[in-house]
């Protein structure tokens, strides 16, 4: 009976943040699928805004299958809908555990939060621009020996997603090691003797994202190992 008394009183205690959560979630869905039935309606205005911005001098993208239209707006109706409700999502996480907070740690989440989407379309953009530098580069040596590029549009199209989200979670490195040090979850110190491992971990990390010649792993490599120095640099006196 206790144990029955004790689980009721935990829900009545509780059910009022669940409805609360509940509402949050429906709204980030409306977005979600808002912004996918936009992106799907427009994904060739859309696509053909990502090419115009893309040099493709002497490349020629094709489609492999006739279904690859349908991929294409759906793969853009899921990005546009992502783009346009993640931000909402963390705003109303962080809301939603603000009562278990200190008032100190929910103003420290509140004023990284607005860097956080900075620095996440940072990335984002930083990644397009290591696949237009690639484009630049092997689109140039194939015209010098007069040979045709020809690239999967889909392929084409997956691989700026990727390296594009890739790199913007890489640029969340700050604000992710700057929160757990504020929090006193974790030590500067202990982030300067782990340095070699956490260079390991990051490059390993790195190896794995598209593209992966040996100039864009260089090139990809330098952010994140920046951004480790800068987070350890800006926080010394934690």
């Amino acid at each position: 009976m206790e144990d029955q008394s004790a689980l009721d009183a935990a829900i009545i205690k509780y059910t009022p943040y669940l409805k609360e959560l509940q509402s949050k979630l429906f709204i980030v869905f409306a977005v979600f699928l808002g912004g996918g039935v936009l992106g799907f309606i427009y994904y060739q205005q859309i696509l053909s805004f990502v090419m115009h911005l893309f040099k493709m001098d002497g490349i020629n993208l094709v489609l492999t299958s006739p279904y690859q239209f349908i991929d294409l707006a759906v793969n853009t109706g899921l990005l546009t809908g992502l783009i346009l409700a993640l931000p909402l999502l963390g705003f109303f996480l962080i809301s939603f555990v603000r009562p278990a907070l200190a008032k100190r740690e929910f103003n420290l989440l509140i004023r990284l939060y607005p860097l956080a989407i900075v620095l996440f379309v940072v990335g984002f953009f930083f990644g397009g621009w290591i696949i237009q530098l690639i484009i630049n580069l092997y689109s140039q040596t194939t015209l010098d020996f007069s040979v045709n590029n020809l690239w999967d549009v889909s392929h084409f199209f997956n691989q700026i997603i990727m390296t594009g989200i890739s790199l913007a979670l890489i640029f969340e490195l700050p604000i992710v090691l700057t929160a757990l040090l504020k929090l006193k979850i974790i030590k500067l110190g202990f982030l300067q003797k782990s340095r070699k491992v956490i260079y390991a971990a990051i490059l390993i990390f790195v190896a794995f994202l598209p593209p992966n010649d040996i100039i864009s792993l260089a090139l990809l490599s330098v952010p994140p190992l920046l951004l480790f120095e800068i987070t350890l640099l800006l926080n010394r006196k934690v």
